[in-house]
C-alpha cells in the first residue's frame, strides 16, 4: 500500500533476501534485526515480516503476529500484535518512523480486515519507542510483563 509520503509498507518475500541482510543497526538492544526477528520461533506460522520502504529504499521493518503469539498481550481474540520495528540506522532522523506508524491502520484494515486491535511490548527505558507509539494512536494499558531486558510495557491502539 502507497502512501503519497513516499513511505509504503509490504509483507517481504523470499526474493527480499539480500535486502533483508543488508539491514543496518549498530544498536538493537530493544530490538532484532530483521533477518534474526524472522528466524526467531520460526515454528510461529502466524508471523508477517513487514518491509518499511520509502520509494524502493528499504527503511525500516517489523513484524505483524496474530494468533497464540498474541495471548500475553491481550486477551482480544481479534488483536495482531506488533514485534520487532526498527528504522535502518542509514535513515533515522528522516520521520520515517512516524510515516510508518501513520500508515499501520490502513495497512492492517486492508490485509488483517478481522483484526480491531494492534498490540504492543515496549522496554520501560526505551523512551524514544514510547513517545512515537504514543504518538502514533497508542496508549499504555497498564499491564506490563517481564521480559529479557526488563519490565515491557503494554500498548495497545484500536482500530
Amino acid at each position: 500500500m502507497k502512501k503519497e509520503v513516499g513511505v509504503w509498507l509490504r509483507e517481504a518475500r523470499v526474493s527480499d533476501g539480500e535486502l533483508l541482510a543488508s539491514y543496518f543497526l549498530e544498536d538493537s538492544h530493544f530490538t532484532s534485526l530483521p533477518m534474526d526477528a524472522m528466524t526467531q520461533t520460526l515454528y510461529e506460522v502466524e508471523k508477517h515480516p513487514i518491509m518499511i520502504l520509502k520509494e524502493e529504499a528499504f527503511v525500516g521493518f517489523f513484524i505483524l503476529q496474530v494468533g497464540i503469539g498474541v495471548e500475553p498481550y491481550t486477551d482480544n481474540p481479534n488483536a495482531i500484535l506488533l514485534r520487532a520495528y526498527s528504522i535502518d540506522d542509514r535513515y533515522q532522523g528522516k520521520g520515517y518512523g512516524k510515516e510508518s506508524m501513520s500508515t499501520l491502520k490502513p495497512f492492517i484494515n486492508e490485509h488483517f480486515p478481522q483484526v480491531n486491535e494492534v498490540v504492543l511490548a515496549v522496554n520501560h527505558m526505551n523512551i524514544g519507542a514510547q513517545m512515537l507509539y504514543l504518538k502514533s494512536g497508542f496508549y499504555d494499558t497498564k499491564r506490563r510483563i517481564n521480559g529479557e531486558l526488563g519490565v515491557q510495557l503494554i500498548y495497545s491502539m484500536d482500530l
